[in-house]
């Protein structure tokens, strides 16, 4: 299934607003954004115990998957 390019964009600015976020509780909010945005099939699962560490690994896993269009 492919992405609008708008959406595409959204997803690409929410992740740019994340890197730059200090605040673990707003970053983890805006990963729950960009995890509601991404197709059913790409969809990240979010394990229950998070950490500043795979919020970077995750937004680094999701512009991966967006280079490669899906």
């Amino acid at each position: 299934m492919g992405m609008d390019e708008g959406t595409l964009l959204d997803i690409k600015s929410y992740i740019d607003i994340c890197r730059h976020e200090r605040d673990l509780d707003r970053q983890l909010k805006l990963l729950f954004i960009i995890n509601a945005m991404l197709p059913l099939t790409k969809k990240l699962h979010i394990p229950t115990i998070l950490t500043d560490d795979y919020v970077t690994r995750a937004l680094y896993e999701i512009e991966k998957a967006l280079k490669n269009n899906f």
